[in-house]
């Protein structure tokens, strides 16, 4: 089971980041901020499992980066650590923005535009990228 559950969190991940991009594709940007938020929080909590073994229950992109990055400096992995903290020092304001994307199209009340959603999807792809290159390295 260790190795199926974050596989499939990052399957899952990886499908809504491509639903988020075909809804941006079709316009609907409210769904696709949903769904790169979403992708963005599954993908962190797949690499939290594969580091410590333990299911995250939460839904903060910022908190799960923070947990990810005590995490990985719990286990003596300093150096990714450190680019996890920076990553979020460096990128505080897009993050929050993200964060706040699920509950925004959700039950806010506007719709996200083309550039806000454009904005907001390339984070996310960022981010995921960024941590596939750290799964990468580490395992």
């Amino acid at each position: 089971m260790s190795g199926e559950y974050p596989s499939l969190l990052r399957k899952r991940a990886l499908n809504a980041l491509k639903w988020a991009e075909r809804a941006f594709m079709e316009g609907d940007y409210d769904t696709a901020m949903r769904e790169a938020e979403y992708a963005v929080q599954l993908y962190i909590k797949s690499l939290i499992y594969r580091v410590i073994g333990e299911e995250v229950r939460g839904h903060n992109i910022r908190e799960l980066l923070g947990l990810l990055a005590s995490a990985l400096l719990e286990e003596g992995l300093e150096e990714y650590s450190k680019r996890i903290t920076d990553y979020i020092r460096r990128h505080r304001r897009e993050l929050a923005e993200l964060a706040d994307a699920h509950t925004k199209a959700t039950y806010g009340l506007f719709e996200y535009g083309r550039k806000e959603a454009e904005t907001l999807l390339r984070i996310a792809k960022n981010i995921v990228e960024e941590l596939k290159r750290i799964e990468e390295e580490i395992f």
